[in-house]
Parts: structure tokens; sequence; C-alpha cells
């Protein structure tokens, strides 16, 4: 079987089929070992996109979730109620208080409901720091190692310590799936807040070398300034990247860069997307 990936929520709508766009993401996953879904966008569209797009949240096998804010986990609610108990898998920091310092005043963007009323639902968490070879076809990352020196954070995320004391987030709990295939490696990114170039060190070093073939999802490039942006258009280049798909926190400006550079290498990843490899 063909692996197939279509994108469940992000800020833009690619199919004239009544579909919702949202600041969030998600990702619907068909695999030879079952259905999985990455991410749940901010709860907006996770449960009428996947009516439109024929997708049945209810057969889910699990429900792996890239990091702890609210337009990625804001939406476990309402797949919960279509799957029933069910396996979520995370690090152990997707519950930490977060932060958003953009913008007038400080918003809290963590994950909008507790522990308790998830496992209530349904969500039988699996935390790990470490990979986690969830199929023979996708492994969740665990921690990404933070090698580059040009990938800093946005430092406009933070979390406040026991004083009340705000600090930047290092978001030690951001995660990215690996997917092995015949064509090569696909990595599915949900915010990239560890950083692009450091999320695809990691990646081949978790699968002894094997070459990029895909890469979708939130970048985090919208805050990178011109040097940043360069050094990672650099670094990309030298993965020989068929195709590279973005979407959520990229940002338009940046995506056009990307389009530019990349030419027909180069998709947006927007609602509705599905993918085949």
């Amino acid at each position: 079987m063909t692996l197939r990936l279509t994108i469940l929520c992000e800020n833009s709508v690619g199919r004239p089929l009544g579909l919702i766009g949202e600041h969030g993401f998600a990702c619907f996953l068909q695999t030879p070992s079952g259905d999985f879904l990455f991410d749940t966008g901010s709860g907006l569209g996770i449960d009428t996109n996947a009516e439109l797009l024929n997708l049945e949240l209810a057969n889910l096998q699990g429900i792996i979730l890239s990091h702890g804010h609210y337009d990625h986990v804001g939406g476990l609610a309402k797949v919960l109620a279509r799957t029933g108990p069910i396996n979520v898998y995370a690090h152990p920091d997707l519950f930490s208080p977060r932060v958003s310092l953009a913008g007038a005043k400080p918003r809290q963007i963590g994950v909008p409901y507790s522990r308790e009323q998830l496992e209530q639902l349904g969500a039988r968490f699996h935390f790990s720091r470490e990979a986690v070879a969830l199929t023979p076809e996708l492994m969740i990352s665990g921690e990404i190692p933070r090698t580059t020196d040009f990938e800093l954070g946005d430092p406009n995320l933070c979390c406040a310590d026991p004083n009340g004391i705000m600090h930047p987030d290092p978001l030690a709990d951001d995660l990215s799936l690996f997917i092995k295939t015949d064509q090569g490696l696909t990595v599915l990114l949900g915010c990239a807040h560890a950083g692009l170039i450091n999320i695809l060190e990691y990646a081949r070093q978790l699968t002894e070398g094997q070459d990029l073939h895909t890469v979708v999802g939130g970048t985090h490039l919208m805050f990178y300034d011109d040097q940043q942006f360069r050094q990672t258009l650099e670094r990309l280049d030298g993965y020989h990247i068929e195709r590279l798909g973005a979407a959520h926190c990229t940002g338009l400006q940046q995506a056009s860069r990307l389009a530019t550079h990349f030419g027909e290498r180069f998709f947006f990843a927007s609602v509705g997307t599905v993918l085949e490899i």
C-alpha cells in the first residue's frame, strides 16, 4: 500500500470543497500499519474537514502531538470524541505553560485542556524524550539536538518560572515524524521550533543517512532575518530535497521566497493537499 498524507488543518485552504482554514496544523496519515493523526489543529476544522475529505477519525490507530501549543493540540478533544480510548504519543513537557509575547499583551498559548480532562475523554498518553519507532514506516523523533548556530528559536515564545518571571521557552517537546519510504525519507513537521536544519540533520542521523525526499509542514521561518534565511537555504540545498511543502508558521513572505528558490519542487501544503509517497 502507498502511504498517503492529507493535510487536515492549516492556515489556508487549497480545494473548493467547503473546507475550513484555521491557524493550526494537522495531517492524516494512511499507512500499511493503519491510520494515524499528526497534530489536531486549533479545533475549528478538524472534524468538518475530515468528513469532507472522507477520512475516518474513528478508525485511527494513534495520535502524535508535535508540541504543546493550542494550534496543534486544540482539536484533540473533538478527535477523542470520535475515537474513544486511543494511544497519544508526545513529549513529557507537552503540558508545560506557554506564553506568547507577540502582540499588545502576553497570551496563553499552551494546551487548552488539562491532562486529566483528556484522559477522561480517552487519551492514553505515551510520553518519551527518545525516538520511538511507532511502525516499520513511522518514527517519532523524540527531542531534537540543537546543533546549528543560527537557529536560535522564536524570541516571542516564553514560559514562566515558579516566581512568574518570563524566560525563553526551549520548546524541548518539539517533535517531528520521520517516514521511511522506497523513495527516501519524508519528514513531517509540526512547527519546527527545534530548527528546520536541526530536525533534518537528526532525521538523517536516526535513519543512518537515508536521503531526504520530502519535507512538509510548519517550518517556523516567519521570524527569521535575511541572514538566518540565507543560511537555511544553503543547508537545504545540500540535501537535494525532491519536494518541500511549506505550511502554517512558515509565513507567507518566507513561503514565497522558498517557492522562488525551489521552483517546481515547492508546494503550499494547504488544507486538502494529498501526498502519496
